[in-house]
């Protein structure tokens, strides 16, 4: 059947990639933007942002904090997912960050089968794997 990978994610898209952006932030529709074909041909892209929540720790169930959203004015965008990454969605996902987003202000990546997160910082237009893990 396959393990689930959970992505939570809250950060800031560059201006010149705001509008029209709700499409994949709202739709998980990657396709939207050229830039994005890398996810765009993966068929589990959508689940970035729109996978729901299996087998993630319990910790991640109904936290508010990290409920889908869009804010077209700021370029705030938050949500937590879930999906089989069997292709690496993720780490397309992560690897792309550098080119659409000013800020990460969290990118936590957890593996049904691990005992902790892993987080990602944006430094120097590079995405690179924090020091910083949370045990659960």
């Amino acid at each position: 059947m396959g393990m689930y990978t959970g992505l939570r994610f809250k950060g800031v898209v560059k201006t010149e990639f705001r509008d029209g952006f709700e499409q994949i932030a709202l739709n998980g529709e990657w396709n939207s933007f050229e830039q994005f074909e890398i996810l765009a041909q993966d068929g589990r892209s959508s689940f970035i942002p729109l996978g729901v929540l299996a087998d993630m720790p319990r910790e991640w169930d109904n936290d508010s904090e990290f409920e889908r959203s869009w804010n077209s004015d700021t370029g705030e965008w938050i949500f937590q997912c879930s999906l089989k990454n069997y292709h690496g969605t993720i780490e397309k996902f992560i690897d792309l960050c550098p080119k659409f987003l000013e800020s990460v202000e969290h990118c936590e990546y957890f593996y049904e089968e691990s005992d902790r997160s892993t987080f990602y910082d944006l430094e120097d237009n590079k995405m690179i794997m924090s020091n910083r893990s949370i045990i659960y």
